[in-house]
């Protein structure tokens, strides 16, 4: 394998319960665990409530909607997910579309991107600088304290750009492989270069589920995704990347992103493959979301699919440890 994988959490916390085997999972492979923005029981306090039970992990957010939070505020629960796990903590940050930041802020952002640097630096401020850590830099993380590393939520180049030269992460939602190889990697180069900093290390979140008998992929997709096929700021995304989609009628749009691979449907084994394409057009780490799969299919369902491509990563990972056989090993010496 040459890419990270992570778990995200496919629903807005409403208890501990449902959250520990997605938890297993990742403590299992060696998985960072994702959350999203909840407005039931609050991502941080899922995070700390799994580190009291031994769930030590590496967390993130992918994301949590700045305009809801004072910088100082959101920096602290970040720092304290660091302390408290001993390991890096992602603070992933967007500022939602038009719409929310209306409803939110009393109206639209003028420059999201922007604000969102801005918010990240008032973010970091909170952060002691031998805790601020940049995942490309090789610098070791001490167990006693965690390290803070900030991302940004990543669909257009704009935003691409100012996470090159403000965040250490770019995270993206809904991206196509081609369009985060051709379009938001070089955008984010761009502002790593125009700011002197190292490029962000890039986290795909990608919806996927397991082909199996009387499985519907486009009604799982809209499931997943139906909201986000309406909103202007994703239609706009998606049809830079050549997806037409519109947002007066998201079924379509969901057979849409099926059928172009956005959602990812299939195998395992196909699954992992598409991850490991994304992995050679410039992205870090996959995160895997079986959302589609668990609101149509249920919880157990999703599981079963989570464990069956976490299986295959792992088994991959095992055979590129292992030595080529003696024929292999003499093939590539001659070749070489």
């Amino acid at each position: 394998m040459n890419i990270d994988v992570g778990v995200m959490y496919p629903e807005m916390p409403v208890a501990l319960g449902p959250v520990i085997p997605y938890a297993d999972a990742a403590r299992g492979g060696g998985h960072r665990l994702w959350f999203g923005q909840s407005n039931i029981v609050d991502s941080h306090a899922t995070m700390a409530a799994l580190i009291g039970r031994g769930y030590t992990i590496p967390f993130g957010t992918g994301v949590v909607l700045h305009p809801l939070w004072h910088p100082h505020g959101l920096g602290i629960q970040a720092l304290s997910i660091a302390r408290l796990s001993g390991h890096s903590y992602v603070a992933g940050i967007g500022p939602g579309g038009t719409e929310f930041q209306q409803k939110a802020l009393g109206a639209p952002l003028p420059r999201p991107a922007a604000a969102t640097e801005e918010f990240a630096r008032r973010l970091l401020s909170v952060v002691p600088v031998p805790l601020r850590t940049h995942p490309h830099s090789g610098q070791p993380i001490d167990p006693h304290f965690g390290a803070v590393e900030v991302g940004f939520g990543v669909l257009r180049p704009g935003m691409a750009r100012a996470s090159g030269r403000s965040a250490q992460w770019a995270i993206t939602w809904l991206t196509p492989e081609a369009y985060l190889r051709d379009t938001l990697i070089p955008a984010a180069e761009r502002g790593a270069d125009e700011a002197g900093e190292r490029m962000p290390r890039v986290a795909a979140i990608v919806h996927v589920g397991i082909r199996r008998l009387g499985r519907d992929p486009d009604r799982m997709a809209f499931r997943a995704v139906g909201a986000h096929l309406t909103a202007p700021h994703y239609v706009d995304m998606l049809k830079r990347a050549g997806i037409e989609v519109d947002a007066a009628d998201p079924v379509a749009g969901a057979r849409r992103i099926v059928r172009d691979e956005v959602y990812l449907y299939g195998s395992a084994t196909e699954i992992v493959d598409a991850a490991e394409r994304l992995g050679d057009a410039g992205v870090d780490e996959v995160v895997f979301n079986v959302f589609g799969v668990s609101q149509e299919h249920g919880t157990g369902a999703a599981l079963h699919d989570l464990s069956e491509v976490l299986d295959e990563v792992r088994q991959r990972r095992v055979r590129s440890l292992l030595p080529l056989p003696t024929e292999a090993r003499a093939h590539t010496e001659v070749t070489a």
